[in-house]
């Protein structure tokens, strides 16, 4: 069995693409194939990590283009929590689409329609983040489009990373380009791409359209499905979290990031030196950012910090309970806290953390 994770979006063509890309695994996979999403959609990632874990586990497919945040926190967080109701489910968790060959011919035959050759040039857009090996890794993805194409290609990045699109087309200027291509690494005309297309008006180039259903995607998470049942891998080479975590590191730092990191910060106190006894898991999400996790998150770091090696308080992206929030998981109980404000720091600690029962005033659930 299969678990398709998908990003999720309030624009219904996420949802429309995802379920269209489920069924065609199905019929090329021949397996059930689960649809999950980490924001804004349902079902949710961790109802479908569930319904899977309850069934045995199984593929763990994440329908991403970059090895971000999501596949380091959120795919492990909801799998965690899966295995610690059904204990007996096993899982294999795949490769994000990434440079997958598949979407390096997609581009390469793209440009080709349009006679492209060396002496134009090509922008690769990618979304951008703030995570360094998913950075590279859009980087990685332009190289070899120009490796197969002998197209000059510059990655670009449409928020939080450099070069910008701008930037990216000042650069491939200096070589004098006859044509540009614009090429939006992104599945569908969302609000980036029109954001790009925009900037794009009144200039000398031509903005291909994004990914959208092009059977170059199946193909893609066909490949990461078989390379994981033969053993593939997460990335990892430029993961900052392989380091130990700090009791109280710096927000992003304190992200989890991988099965293995969070198995160990949850189950293996007595062996690994970031391992707590406690580990409270606070929702950062937009969600519950705007219900003020961020002014709770400040209060637990000062209300706890005096109980050092016990307690691991580490922020996380959304919780996929949205409505609820400042949601809080602690574990190893499970046990789900909502609507959180500063004012319930110190009642929470005196209730979970010192006398070891659920502080009830803000129980949401125990999983």
């Amino acid at each position: 069995m299969i678990l398709l994770a998908a990003h999720g979006s309030p624009d219904p063509r996420a949802q429309a693409l995802a379920q269209g890309l489920r069924k065609g695994l199905e019929r090329r996979l021949g397996e059930e194939v689960l649809l999950g999403f980490i924001e804004h959609q349902s079902p949710t990632l961790l109802e479908s990590a569930l319904e899977l874990a309850r069934r045995g586990g199984g593929v763990v497919l994440p329908l991403l283009l970059l090895g971000a945040g999501h596949l380091k926190a959120d795919l492990p967080l909801a799998l965690e929590a899966a295995r610690v109701r059904y204990p007996k489910a096993r899982f294999l968790l795949a490769r994000p689409l990434g440079t997958h060959p598949a979407l390096v011919a997609l581009w390469a035959e793209r440009l080709g329609r349009r006679g492209a050759t060396p002496e134009d040039g090509a922008v690769l857009v990618l979304r951008g983040g703030t995570d360094p090996g998913a950075n590279a890794e859009g980087a990685a993805l332009a190289r070899l489009i120009e490796e197969k194409t002998g197209v000059p290609t510059v990655p670009a990045y449409a928020a939080k990373a450099r070069p910008t699109p701008r930037e990216a087309l000042l650069r491939l200027a200096a070589l004098r380009p006859r044509r540009v291509f614009l090429l939006p690494h992104l599945f569908f005309r969302g609000v980036v791409e029109e954001r790009l297309r925009g900037r794009a008006a009144g200039l000398d180039l031509e903005v291909l359209p994004p990914l959208m259903g092009h059977p170059a995607l199946l193909e893609a998470l066909e490949g990461r499905y078989r390379e994981a049942l033969e053993g593939g891998y997460a990335p990892c080479d430029t993961c900052r979290f392989r380091f130990p975590l700090g009791r109280f590191a710096p927000r992003r730092e304190a992200q989890i990031a991988g099965l293995r990191a969070l198995r160990h910060a949850l189950f293996a106190p007595g062996r690994h030196p970031h391992g707590p006894f406690i580990h409270l898991l606070l929702c950062t999400g937009e969600d519950c950012r705007e219900r003020g996790a961020l002014g709770l998150l400040r209060r637990l770091e000062e209300d706890l910090r005096d109980l050092g090696p016990l307690v691991q308080l580490t922020p996380t992206p959304c919780l996929s309970r949205c409505g609820k929030g400042p949601v809080l998981i602690a574990y190893p109980e499970g046990v789900v806290y909502g609507g959180l404000s500063p004012e319930d720091a110190l009642p929470l600690r005196k209730a979970h953390l010192e006398g070891g029962e659920v502080y009830r005033e803000k129980l949401l659930e125990v999983i």
